[in-house]
């Protein structure tokens, strides 16, 4: 089979499934015979080799399997990452939330920080290849998170300046941090998720409990309770009332909340001492 005739059969296969039928198949088989798109047009009455192959990956699209997880690989921030159903796809969501960490840490020359919940690693290492001299500690409750953060770190070379734990949020880690950051679970548990999403990805780093700001809750106390500077979150888009109760609760020197592209509410930035 050629490459027309194959993406022509593999965009009907899709067309059920994603919007993007046959820009998916474009890419799956772009990445099917490591090349890039534009060989497609220019090629498209060459053999499809390893035909079988393609139309594998086009069937676990077709399921819904995302696309990331099948080529194990996302584009965030200015970085691509290796990620696989070990690991949450990072979200651009996120990318905002690095934004804001990133202008904390220039205004106030932080130099050490924790993230809770490193998953593939995505925040940690824009953050480390943003600023030289930056230190992280980043824990994960997941091994196997862990396992994938680590090839990533390593990718990067950031082995002396990222040092992962395996860690229920901070729980028996030691050392002094100016600022946690964190994209923890936060959607409640009975909460009725895509299938593209609930699954495939680890229900461990999407289910925050029962209302789903649990842990929100619990990092936003432990943060005070080291006795951090700055606390930085992202959140559900409808949890900013019951957060911004906590805080009242607790006593916090300053908070403010955030916003994604769509004008949700998305993140927070707590200060807790000078």
């Amino acid at each position: 089979m050629n490459i027309a005739a194959a993406l022509k059969e593999a965009t009907s296969l899709l067309k059920d499934n994603t919007p993007r039928a046959r820009f998916e198949a474009e890419l799956l088989l772009a990445y099917h015979l490591g090349v890039d798109r534009v060989y497609l047009a220019r090629r498209d009455d060459e053999e499809v080799d390893d035909i079988e192959g393609y139309f594998a990956l086009i069937r676990r699209r077709a399921q819904s399997e995302p696309y990331e997880y099948i080529v194990n690989k996302v584009s965030f921030y200015d970085i691509e990452l290796y990620v696989d159903n070990r690991v949450l796809i990072p979200r651009p969501e996120t990318e905002l939330l690095i934004d804001e960490v990133s202008k904390i840490i220039a205004q106030n020359s932080i130099k050490n920080i924790a993230e809770i919940g490193v998953g593939s690693g995505a925040i940690s290492i824009v953050l480390a290849r943003a600023f030289p001299k930056l230190k992280v500690v980043a824990t994960d409750i997941s091994g196997d998170a862990l396992e994938v953060a680590t090839l990533n770190r390593e990718k990067f070379a950031l082995e002396e300046r990222i040092e992962l734990v395996n860690a229920d949020l901070l729980g028996g880690v030691e050392g002094v941090f100016d600022m946690i950051v964190s994209n923890p679970p936060y959607i409640a548990n009975d909460f009725n998720l895509e299938s593209n999403v609930v699954d495939f990805e680890p229900h461990g780093a999407l289910f925050g409990g029962k209302v789903g700001h649990e842990l929100l809750k619990d990092i936003i106390i432990q943060s005070k309770d080291k006795n951090v500077r700055f606390l930085a979150c992202e959140m559900g888009y409808d949890q900013k009332d019951i957060i911004e109760q906590i805080f009242i609760q607790i006593g916090v020197k300053y908070h403010r909340f955030y916003k994604d592209l769509a004008g949700f509410d998305r993140g927070f930035i707590v200060q807790f001492k000078e």
